[in-house]
Formats: structure tokens, C-alpha cells, sequence
């Protein structure tokens, strides 16, 4: 009407009778609030009414006169949080200085006032459990009744008794979680706001409230049952609230869930509680708890109930009568349930640190009892390494199966190269021997390395060859220093590993490349002085026309975590900061072989430096970036899929913080970037987008002249049949859109 005014006058009395249409029946006051305005515009500025005259005026005189009396909508009718919480916090503020007010005889009490208009707009609703208005009513009460003492006086006054006698008369409301919920929270929050309060609002409900607490401890809702133990331990926290009866009744009701209840969040509501209460009421829980948990603990009941006892017990021990009826059962328990009781023992610990009588407990109980039991696991764990490591590698070498249970095999047994089946259970002996700490004595080890070296070197069969050579690598990570067998630079393992490779025709060069691998890695994560050697070896076999790409990917096993071998859990001798170290020794040969290469050569020299890189600490790979950066940009060319991928894992995180060296190379890197975002495997077009992604955030005036090139290629993924893929394409051209643009970054 302001901009097109006399194309709407044209129109004639068909725009009236449209909009005659549009505002029958409307009932939205903003919607409303327009209409009233249109109307006036037609009536003062000359619009053809025709023959709806009458219908204008019918339709827009329905509506006077105007009578509203808004109900509290800045908390029942809201959307959005922070308008909810604004509001409770204004109905706490209001009630808060109403209660400060000075009374007169004749003067209203107007927190009496306001808080029946409260009360009339929420007490209703908590009736109709099927309403959404019930949390809505609880929110409310409850941010009135936590301003002042006087008001929760008054809004529980009104508002407890009807809700006990839901509870208690209206059978289909205890079926209800969310109301009775409420009810339990109501209850749970006038609590905890008045704690320190002398004289409680609850205590002329003090038996009915216990009654409804013990009931709903008894229901099968997990949540209300969460809910009643946090009013139970607010209720034990206020004078006067439970009796002695109440405590033994809320003690056993607290030892039935903690033996029978299987949910988790339960379970560890009835812990907490059960630490508060026995605080304070420590004789009922040494009497009744403590006697029932013992009985279940040494009983051989379930792990998962004699663990939850035990945590229950180191709960409740926070006075030094409970921790002498708790910890000596705890002590009984130790052997078996050695986690748990450790773990129990602890928490004792730190909830009596400023306990005298509980530190002298534990100085003359405990303590030595630990310390007795370290001694005898110490000596019983050598002697069973000892013994384990014996029978494994007699196994192996010499078919030994006496010591098996029910001996039923042939009396000599061989590991032969040829035999799958038996060659693969190399992977057993490595389990056992090369999870042994290192002081533990190999039997027969030199022979034990020798066969394993010719099963390596011999097997046919990838697992068996594979598992050969990183049991070797894991016994020789652990050798002591100056051992001549391994350490020797001649020795003959060496050279048949030499021979092997050297020979183009040979049918075990890749066997002998896979021992060559791990024998490197054995002695890289040891700093040992032959893996400079082993490792140019491994660089001279990238441009192996047959090894070429396994060698590369053998990069990955160098400096990558080993899960079953050559890790610190398996007691290998690793060295911090190995990675860098390799990095910093070796960056200059894989470049200069890079560049010595041939053309059909240099992809293995990519991937091979895409996982080194990839796996160094963050600040290494900033620091090191701007050398490596033109391989780098050249492995995105690469036509090998895994060195894509690579590579972009690597730059991914560095984006996110680019050096100047990625500044100046902007165009090279949105060429291959934008170009890997319709790559035909699916997590380099993921990959690539998340770097496309990543550069949206360097400085605007670097990025901008990309910006309509970036938008044009990532339409293409938007419509990638890969849900991820859209995602990512989705919100990476969301932030490229929005750069320069007014309001965006």
C-alpha cells in the first residue's frame, strides 16, 4: 500500500472482498493489529469499496469492543529459554521485594494479592496431568515460593495439599510419572531453598511426605525414583523432617534398591543419598546397611551387585564408626574384587582427610594390608611370567603340550612355514611373550629368534609372516643394549634380509621387506643407532617398481601406534618424542629422493611423506610446513586415492591456523582442493570440504576473490547422493556465502 498503491486502487473491489477473506475469522493479535491499519488505509485514501461496504465494516467491528486479559505468557506460552528464565526470575524479584513491603492495619498485604493471581493461574493446571501446562505452573510456584520465607509459607500452604491428595486418592495419578514427578520436585526444591531455615514450610506435612517419599521408592519409574531419593536426602538435611522410624524405613528402602535395582542412574542417586544420610545418621546404617551388604559381598552373589556394594559401602564411610564396621569387609573382599575395593578405599580416604580417627585406621589397618598384598602380587606375577613365557616358547620350539588341560594332541607338534593353520598360531606366542615386562628372562631366546626369523622370512601366508616378524621386532625392542646376537650391524639376519630384496626374482621379498619394517620399528622407538640404517634401506625402496607403494604404506605402521605389539602397554622400550626425532633426521633424504625420482616413482614418495606427516604433533607440522608445503600440494594432485586422503588429514588441522607459507600458496590450494570435492571416494570429498571449509575463516580480504569460485564448485556436492557429503558442502558454502556480505563475517 506505501509502494504500489494505485495498482491496489485498480484492482478495485476485488481487493476488498480478498481482503475482507484474509482477516474473517483471524484471531492472531499481531495479524490484527495489520488489518486495523489496512482498513484505516482503505477508508482514508480513496480505495473503491463497491459493494462490499458493509462486509468491511461487519467484519472489522467484530472485534470491538476489546476485551483481553493476558494470562501469564513470558513463561506458559514461550519458546525460548532465556525469555522463561528472564521471566521466573522477574516473578522471584517481585515476590522478593513484595515480602519486604511494611503492613498497616488497614493496608492490603499485597504479597498476598499477587500471589493469588499466581496461584489462580497455575494451581488449576497441576490437576490436569495431560496438560502441557503442568512443568510450566511447577516453574512458576516454585520461583514465587523460593523469594522469601512468607511466600513459601503461602504457596505451600495451598498448593501441598491438593497435590498429597492427588497422590493419594486418585489412583490414575500415581500412574502418571509426570505429575507425580512434579509433585517429588516441588516437595525437593522448597527444600533445598530453606535448608538453613529453622523452622521448615514442610514440617506440619512431615508424615505425609514421608509417606509419599517411601511410596515412590517403590515404583517402577526410574526417574521417579531418582526423584525420591533427592527429596529424601533434602528431607534428612532438615530438623525435624524425619524420624527415628523415618531413617530406619528410608535405610532399608535405600539397601533394597541397592541389592535389587539394575539402572544405573538409580543406582547412583541411592549411593548418593544413602552417603548423605548415613552422615547423619550413622547408628541406622552400621545396624541395618552395613550387616545386609556383608552378607550379599561374601556370599558370591553377582559381580555386578557385590560391586555395587562395595561402592555403596565406601559411600556411606564417611565417620570413623562406619569405616571400622566398612573397611575390614572391604579387606575381605580385596583378592577378589581388587578394582572396586581399591578404587572404594580411595573415597574413603579423601571423605575423611581432616578425620583423625579414620587416618589413624587406615595408618594402622590398612596401609599395611596394601602394601602386604603389592609385595605378594609382585612376587606371584614375576614367577608367573616366568612360567608362562617357559611354556609358550616350548611350545613353539619344541611341540611341548604337556601342560595343556586334557591333553589330547599328537606328541610332536612343528610350526612348519607351510602349515596355515598351525603357522598362524605364531600370533599366540607373540601375545605371550611380547606383553612380558622386560625384566622377565626369555627361555631359549636366541633360538627362539631364529625360528621366528625363518618363519617370517619362509611362510607363504600373509597373517602368519606378519605376526612372525613383529613377534621378532617386539623380542628385539626389548634386548638389553650391547646385545651382539641383534645388535650386531653383520648379523646374519641383516643380510638375508639384504639378499632377499636385492633379488628382483625371489618369491620372498615382500616377506623379507615386512620383517625389514618392524625390526625398524623395534629399534626406532629405542633410539637405537642400526635404525638409521634399517630406515635408508626403507627410503631406498620407494622407487622398488614392485615394493614401491607397500614401502609407502609401511610409513604409516612406522609411526603410527601398534595396538598388539611395540606399545607401552606391552612394556616396549619407547622413547618420547621418536616421531620428531625420524622427522627431523630424515625430512631432507624423502625430499631430495622426491626430486631424484622418477615421474612414476614420485607418488610413493607422497604418500610415504603424507604419513609421516600425519602423524606428528601439530606444532611439528606448523613448524615444518612451510618446506614441505609443495610436496604437500603435489600429493593433492597425486592420483593415488589413499595419499588424497592422507594428505588432507594433515592439512585439515594446520587450516585451522594457517602458517604464511599456506597464505601464498591460496591459489594453488583452492585449485586441487575445490577439485577433490567431487573425488569419487566418498571421505576425500569429506575430507576436501572440510578444508574448503576451514579456509573461510583466514582474513577476509585473502579469501573474498575466491569467494565466487568456491560458491560455483560447492553447488556441485550439494547435491552429492551421500548424505554427509551434502552436510558438509551445505554448511561450508553457508560460510563461504556469507563472506562480505553486510551483517556476515
Amino acid at each position: 500500500m506505501e509502494s504500489k498503491e494505485e495498482e491496489l486502487k485498480g484492482l478495485g473491489a476485488d481487493f476488498i472482498f480478498g481482503f475482507v477473506q484474509s482477516v474473517d475469522g483471524e484471531r492472531d493479535p499481531r495479524n490484527l493489529l495489520l488489518a486495523f491499519q489496512v482498513a484505516r488505509n482503505i477508508i482514508h485514501r480513496g480505495y473503491g469499496l463497491g459493494k462490499f461496504v458493509e462486509e468491511l465494516f461487519e467484519v472489522m467491528s467484530c472485534y470491538f469492543p476489546i476485551d483481553f486479559s493476558p494470562v501469564s505468557t513470558a513463561v506458559f506460552q514461550t519458546a525460548s529459554e532465556r525469555v522463561e528464565s528472564a521471566g521466573l526470575s522477574a516473578v522471584s524479584a517481585l515476590v522478593s521485594c513484595l515480602s519486604r513491603s511494611v503492613l498497616s492495619s488497614d493496608s492490603e498485604d499485597v504479597l498476598q494479592v499477587f500471589l493469588s493471581l499466581v496461584l489462580k493461574d497455575c494451581q488449576h493446571h497441576l490437576c490436569e496431568p495431560d496438560l502441557k501446562l503442568v512443568w510450566p505452573s511447577a516453574k512458576l510456584l516454585q520461583a514465587a515460593a523460593g523469594a522469601s520465607y512468607r511466600a513459601s509459607l503461602i504457596v505451600s500452604a495451598a498448593v501441598i495439599p491438593a497435590l498429597l491428595e492427588q497422590y493419594n486418592n486418585r489412583t490414575q495419578v500415581r500412574s502418571c510419572p509426570s505429575l507425580t514427578n512434579i509433585l517429588l520436585l516441588m516437595y525437593f526444591s522448597l527444600c533445598l531453598l530453606h535448608k538453613h531455615t529453622e523452622d521448615s514450610v514442610l514440617v506440619a506435612f512431615q508424615q505425609s511426605l514421608c509417606s509419599v517419599v517411601f511410596s515412590a521408592l517403590t515404583e517402577s519409574s526410574a526417574g521417579l525414583q531418582v526423584t525420591a531419593t533427592g527429596v529424601l536426602t533434602a528431607l534428612g538435611q532438615q530438623p525435624g523432617l524425619l524420624a527415628q522410624t523415618d531413617v530406619e524405613k528410608a535405610v532399608d528402602h535405600l539397601t533394597r534398591l541397592i541389592l535389587e535395582e539394575d539402572d544405573t542412574k538409580v543406582s547412583l542417586a541411592v549411593v548418593e543419598c544413602s552417603g548423605s544420610l548415613a552422615h547423619l545418621h550413622p547408628k541406622a546404617f552400621i545396624s541395618r546397611l552395613i550387616p545386609r551388604l556383608k552378607e550379599e559381598i561374601l556370599s558370591g552373589g553377582t559381580r555386578t551387585v557385590r560391586q555395587r556394594c562395595v561402592t555403596a559401602l565406601a559411600s556411606v564411610s564417611s565417620l570413623p564408626s562406619v569405616v571400622q564396621e566398612s573397611a575390614p569387609i572391604l579387606l575381605q573382599v580385596l583378592a577378589s574384587e581388587v578394582v572396586a575395593v581399591c578404587i572404594s578405599l580411595q573415597k574413603i580416604a579423601e571423605h575423611a582427610r581432616d578425620s583423625e580417627g579414620i587416618g589413624r585406621f587406615f595408618r594402622d589397618i590398612i596401609i599395611p594390608h596394601l602394601l602386604g598384598l603389592c609385595l605378594q602380587a609382585a612376587l606371584q606375577s614375576r614367577d608367573a611370567a616366568s612360567r608362562m613365557a617357559s611354556q609358550a616358547v616350548s611350545l613353539f620350539l619344541d611341540g611341548d603340550v604337556s601342560f595343556l588341560p586334557e591333553n589330547a594332541f599328537p606328541s610332536q607338534i612343528q610350526f612348519q612355514a607351510e602349515s596355515r593353520g598351525l603357522s598362524q598360531l605364531v600370533c599366540l606366542l607373540m601375545a605371550c611373550v611380547c606383553s612380558l615386562p622386560r625384566s622377565v628372562e626369555i627361555p631359549e631366546i636366541d633360538r627362539l629368534l631364529v625360528q621366528l626369523e625363518d618363519l617370517s622370512c619362509t611362510c607363504p601366508h600373509l597373517f602368519s609372516y606378519t605376526s612372525a616378524a613383529k613377534c621378532f621386532a617386539g623380542l628385539v625392542n626389548k634386548r638389553p643394549a650391547g646385545t651382539h646376537r641383534i645388535f650386531f650391524p653383520n648379523h646374519i639376519v641383516m643380510k638375508r634380509i639384504s639378499v632377499e630384496l636385492e633379488n628382483v626374482s625371489s618369491a620372498q621379498r615382500t616377506q623379507a621387506f615386512t620383517l625389514l619394517l618392524w625390526v625398524s620399528k623395534a629399534l626406532l622407538l629405542r633410539y637405537h643407532p642400526l635404525s638409521t640404517a634399517l630406515t635408508d634401506k626403507l627410503f631406498a625402496l620407494l622407487s622398488d617398481p614392485a615394493l614401491g607403494s607397500q614401502v609407502a604404506d609401511g610409513f604409516c605402521v612406522l609411526m603410527s601406534d601398534s595396538l598388539d605389539v611395540l606399545n607401552r602397554n606391552c612394556h616396549a622400550d619407547v622413547r618420547i618424542m621418536y616421531r620428531q626425532r625420524f622427522f627431523a633426521e630424515n625430512s631432507t633424504k624423502l625430499i631430495q629422493g622426491f626430486n631424484s625420482a622418477e615421474q612414476e616413482e614420485k607418488s610413493c614418495y607422497l604418500k610415504a611423506l603424507s604419513h609421516i606427516v600425519s602423524n606428528l604433533p601439530r606444532q611439528i607440522q606448523l613448524t615444518e610446513l612451510p618446506a614441505l608445503l609443495p610436496l604437500l600440494l603435489e600429493a593433492l594432485s597425486c592420483a593415488d586415492q589413499a595419499v588424497q586422503l592422507s594428505t588432507l588429514s594433515c592439512l585439515q588441522p594446520v587450516l585451522l591456523e594457517p602458517p604464511a607459507a599456506i597464505r601464498n600458496q591460496l591459489e594453488a590450494l583452492f585449485s586441487r582442493l575445490l577439485a577433490l570435492t567431487t573425488s569419487p571416494v566418498m571421505k576425500v570429498r569429506i575430507a576436501s570440504l572440510q578444508c574448503v571449509h576451514a579456509l573461510s575463516r583466514l582474513p577476509e580480504h585473502m579469501v573474498l576473490p575466491f569467494r565466487a569460485r568456491v560458491l560455483k564448485a560447492l553447488a556441485v556436492p550439494l547435491d552429492d547422493k551421500k548424505r554427509l557429503v551434502r552436510i558438509k558442502a551445505m554448511v561450508a558454502r553457508g560460510e563461504w556465502f556469507l563472506l562480505g556480505s553486510p551483517g556476515g563475517k
